[in-house]
């Protein structure tokens, strides 16, 4: 009887589970989409029947089963029949070693006789190999997913090590290039530096040293003409007349040439 259950509930034109069960009045359900296209391919011989009795029908009304669609739906969240055709023991089982299912909504085993059905009525409750096959179906999916993600990973370190160390060469190498050229500008201006001082200098010398000859000369000059001033001061405070004239000639002759030095003196400053 628990082997029949599934058959029960089988489309007998898709031998699958009912997907929308539908009558349409001898008492015979199918999936709404198998009967549909079924009846497409007699629309030429303008015949409809049905597949399991071959009554036909003129224009069939087809009738949606809700109870038959509750117990398909049931059935699908808990198939009784894998429950009924696990094994049993006389004995509950220890420790699971007689599980035969697997709840896939909670990802649990389930033991028929320590577990209580009720609770994974409404889950997805699977054979232990079926189970095993699917669980084994969705870890190599996710081993294939996280080893692309691995090596997209990979890649992308890789990548970026090698960015890295390209980023701190050309650093270095930038780095020593700027350093050369401040080098040789720091070079050049030492040595324009030293050559405009040179030349200051130098410079500097030769005015120095023409202003102290100037300075020099002028000086002597100066006191030249300080002593014709002398002289003549001391020829016109003299008040007789014959000791004036008296050595006039030198007087004249020493003043004429303190006269030229006075005439020598320049008007504006010394350069």
């Amino acid at each position: 009887m628990a082997c029949c259950l599934k058959d029960e509930l089988l489309c007998s034109i898709c031998l699958s589970i009912y997907q929308d069960p539908v009558s349409f009045g001898c008492e015979h359900y199918f999936c709404r989409k198998c009967i549909t296209e079924h009846w497409s391919r007699q629309e030429l011989h303008g015949v409809r029947d049905c597949p399991e009795c071959r009554r036909t029908f003129t224009d069939p009304l087809l009738s949606p089963s809700l109870k038959l669609s509750n117990i398909v739906e049931r059935y699908s969240a808990f198939p009784l029949d894998a429950i009924l055709n696990a094994q049993r023991s006389s004995y509950p089982c220890k420790d699971h070693e007689k599980v035969k299912l697997f709840c896939l909504t909670d990802k649990s085993l389930v033991c028929f006789f320590c577990d209580e059905p009720a609770l994974h009525e409404q889950h997805q409750v699977t054979t232990i190999d079926e189970a095993y096959e699917e669980i084994q179906r969705e870890m190599k999916e996710q081993l294939a997913t996280l080893q692309d993600s691995e090596k997209g990973h990979t890649e992308a370190l890789q990548l970026l090590q090698r960015q890295l160390t390209e980023t701190k060469s050309s650093a270095k190498s930038l780095r020593a290039t700027i350093g050369d050229a401040f080098e040789r500008l720091h070079r050049f201006l030492r040595e324009r530096q030293k050559s405009m001082l040179e030349e200051l200098e130098m410079d500097t010398a030769r005015k120095l040293a023409d202003i102290e000859h100037k300075i020099q000369r002028y000086s002597q000059q100066l006191r030249d003409v300080k002593e014709g001033i002398q002289i003549l001061q001391e020829r016109l405070n003299e008040t007789e007349r014959h000791d004036f004239l008296e050595g006039v000639a030198v007087t004249s002759e020493r003043c004429f040439t303190c006269s030229e030095f006075a005439k020598a003196v320049p008007v504006h400053k010394p350069e």
